[in-house]
């Protein structure tokens, strides 16, 4: 929608919304270095120096950090060393670096994914408005709207963290064999990009078919359900496939990527190329009549074949996080607790 030259500035939300994006990188500079306890086996010296006091075979026994949880486990503390290397057989992981990361198989499985849904929830962030005004719904659908998209993404998040963590204990049948861990009971967290891949399809394809008011909150509300289930998943899955040594820029990037390429490829090309495809088809060819409008696309064609090819894309999301299950299975491969 084209703005008039008179259209005033509100300068005051643009600062409040930078405020917003850069406070938390902000508040990092504020936040003291945090200080070597008396317990700290790598303690400082007054010179500055760093000096590890433990020896190389308390190295090899040392607990790894790791985001999983045992459940009704032992204090480390209290185990004996031939029980803790044997509970730690098969968890000892690499630490991976943003470059190493980015050599593997996994990183772009989960990129590619983080990519499509997150692209498909900007999609409607952005175009929310245009979308009703094209469907000929009351003005106020679009703040209705937005509101549940925000409810239902809030949702996603703790959801999908409650469940993923006790999911890692539950016994999985026979027949979704595809979706457990391999050698013992659990639901590896890939599995949720398997959910939210499939939660992101039936969104969009609800959105694409929908004429109604009520059908359209239904499928902002799943959209951004999906949109929601994407972001802790990266988290945690950034720590638990790549280590914890770099979490922080390993998961930058499936943060910036997955927002930056998804919002660029679905929200502004695909999104905005349809309806301005559509707009002359609203107005049955009549440019003078578009002109008037400011450029309006009216109908149901202004945002269907977008919400059909993120339906299709979210679809093949099915089968990269099923590859990105047996590509991590040995991270979450983890024998069954008597």
């Amino acid at each position: 929608r084209r703005l008039s030259a008179a259209t005033p500035v509100h300068w005051g939300s643009v600062f409040f919304l930078l405020l917003l994006w850069w406070g938390p990188a902000l508040s990092l500079l504020c936040i003291p270095p945090r200080k070597a306890s008396a317990s700290d086996p790598r303690r400082a010296d007054p010179d500055g120096e760093s000096f590890d006091y433990g020896s190389d075979e308390d190295d090899d026994v040392e607990e790894e950090e790791t985001f999983l949880q045992d459940g009704e486990q032992p204090q480390p503390s209290a185990l004996s060393v031939d029980k803790r290397r044997e509970r730690d057989v098969g968890r000892r992981r690499r630490e991976y670096t943003l470059t190493e990361m980015l050599r593997t198989k996994s990183c772009w499985l989960m990129a590619y994914t983080s990519v499509i849904i997150v692209g498909g929830g900007t999609v409607m962030t952005n175009n929310i408005g245009q979308m009703t005004e094209a469907l000929g719904f009351d003005p106020d659908l679009t703040s209705a709207s937005l509101a549940l998209f925000s409810a239902a993404q809030g949702a996603g998040r703790v959801i999908t963290g409650i469940f993923s963590e006790l999911a890692l204990k539950w016994e999985v049948p026979w027949f979704l064999g595809c979706c457990s861990s391999g050698g013992g009971m659990g639901v590896p967290r890939p599995v949720f990009l398997l959910l939210a891949s499939l939660v992101s399809a039936a969104s969009h394809t609800v959105l694409a078919a929908t004429t109604t008011p009520a059908g359209f909150a239904l499928g902002c509300t799943l959209s951004g359900f999906a949109f929601g289930m994407v972001w802790p998943m990266l988290v945690l899955l950034s720590g638990e496939v790549f280590g914890v040594a770099n979490v922080g820029a390993n998961y930058m990037f499936f943060d910036g990527f997955s927002s930056a390429v998804g919002t660029l490829l679905l929200s502004k090309f695909l999104a905005q190329e349809v309806y301005d495809e559509h707009i002359d088809e609203s107005h049955h060819g009549d440019v003078a009549a578009a002109d008037d409008d400011g450029f309006q696309c009216f109908g149901t064609g202004c945002f269907r074949a977008s919400h059909a090819v993120v339906s299709m894309l979210s679809l093949t999301c099915i089968v990269s996080s099923i590859c990105l299950v047996q590509t991590t299975r040995d991270v979450y491969c983890r024998p069954e607790t008597k």
